[in-house]
């Protein structure tokens, strides 16, 4: 959020500007942390009187940066468990609206009015949003007007709802210490760091549940930077090796290994079990800040005549044969994957003599082919019941024979009479069947 906007609408809220509202039950919680594959990060650019649009930006595909409708927000964006929806404050405290995450038209306020001054909104589950309200957080319902209250004393800011949907993490800025309460309300809250580094900047759950991603001014030297806590192991938060001074604004990527944050109103990702910071090549035109990591939208398949189709809300998935073309809003990939290995079967018979009769098999004859003009050779030797057969990729072969059986006898291929070598070509899918017989020398 714009952080002058949000300290003068802060401090109405606390004077009782806007008044509060009774507790009521809400929803059972799902994931609103958003574990699975990777989509955009939605953001907002910032702009002054704490009014900014909204975008997403994909680190997969960072070459183009799409605008989320023409609205406005006065605060950072979040994101649906589904990828769909985004929710959003209005600027100048207009309360908490609904886009959706390709610019379908906004819906909102929630709650009817009673959501009007209330900013950092967050999905507790697919129908249910916690935002921060003054000096409380509340649950709105994306349709209908219900609304809840949870009560966490102090100068509560930024909070983000846990993965399972149950709690709530936050800085209080009286003291700069993160804290988490159950979204219920009903232990109170719960203190997660002690030596009062914690800066008033949004936080992050990892989708796991365990971690929460912080900004601390004890990182680097006290010159701030990306640190982790584990929730209910350490009050010290750990500060990401790959962090730098002036790296805000965090968010945890949906697979968990990336945490987002925002230097110099440009997008950096810090690897979240530490190593190099990885700036990319190819950044936002606008200012990035105030981010969240969306999971990708989920995607439907549907097949017709052979041709199959999965689409998401921004990607097209089209699979005709071997062939597949993906059209994103980053443009067009078709991709066609390599033939199958050509390769055909080498098989017949060994026998004793000059008549293929099955008493007279013969077992224990090498059969090599060789490919020409010097490529690798392949062998079978003949079974109990004179047989041998191997694959082998295309091209020309010359077939000899070899082994104990040979010591007294010479094969033939093709008939009693037949060359003792055999030049035979190979194509895909093709058998080539020639007996051997072997004869006494």
């Amino acid at each position: 959020m714009n952080k002058r906007w949000r300290g003068l609408l802060g401090a109405l809220l606390a004077t009782g500007t806007i008044a509060g509202f009774a507790a009521v039950a809400i929803s059972p919680p799902a994931h609103a942390a958003f574990p699975g594959t990777n989509g955009p990060i939605v953001f907002s650019t910032a702009g002054s009187f704490g009014s900014s649009s909204i975008f997403k930006w994909d680190p997969a595909n960072p070459g183009t940066t799409t605008q989320i409708g023409t609205v406005s927000t006065g605060d950072r964006p979040a994101v649906s468990p589904d990828g769909t929806t985004v929710a959003y404050s209005g600027p100048f405290g207009g309360g908490i609206f609904l886009i959706g995450i390709n610019g379908t038209p906004s819906s909102g306020p929630l709650g009817g009015g009673a959501s009007g001054g209330c900013f950092d909104p967050s999905f507790a589950n697919a129908t249910t949003v916690v935002a921060q309200c003054g000096s409380d957080f509340k649950t709105f319902q994306t349709t209908g007007n219900a609304v809840g209250t949870i009560t966490p004393g102090g100068s509560p800011f930024e909070p983000e709802v846990s993965p399972d949907g149950t709690t709530i993490a936050y800085v209080d800025t009286s003291i700069f210490e993160l804290f988490t309460i159950p979204v219920s309300g009903g232990s109170g809250p719960t203190k997660r760091t002690v030596g009062s580094n914690i800066a008033t900047d949004q936080v992050s759950w990892s989708p796991d549940g365990t971690k929460v991603a912080v900004q601390d001014s004890a990182c680097n030297a006290a010159t701030g930077g990306i640190a982790v806590v584990s929730i209910g192991v350490s009050t010290t938060p750990n500060c990401l090796g790959g962090t730098a001074t002036g790296d805000t604004d965090p968010s945890w990527s949906p697979d968990g290994t990336t945490i987002a944050a925002s230097n110099a109103n440009k997008p950096v990702l810090l690897p979240a079990a530490g190593g190099s910071r990885v700036i990319p090549s190819t950044n936002p035109s606008q200012n990035f800040v105030d981010n969240f990591w969306a999971t990708a939208v989920g995607s439907t398949t549907t097949t017709t005549s052979g041709v199959t189709t999965t689409t998401t809300a921004a990607t097209t998935t089209t699979t005709t044969g071997a062939t597949t073309t993906t059209t994103t809003p980053h443009g067009t990939t078709t991709t066609t994957p390599p033939p199958p290995p050509c390769t055909g079967t080498l098989t017949g018979s060994a026998f004793k003599g000059a008549h293929p009769k099955p008493k007279k098999a013969l077992a224990g004859v090498i059969v090599t082919a060789t490919q020409n003009p010097s490529g690798p050779a392949s062998s079978a030797t003949t079974n109990s019941a004179g047989a041998y057969s191997m694959t082998v990729p295309c091209g020309t072969y010359t077939k000899t024979s070899t082994g104990p059986a040979t010591n007294t006898r010479v094969c033939h291929f093709g008939d009693k009479s037949g060359p003792t070598n055999s030049v035979v070509t190979v194509t895909n899918g093709s058998v080539d069947i020639e007996n051997l017989f072997c004869k006494r020398k």
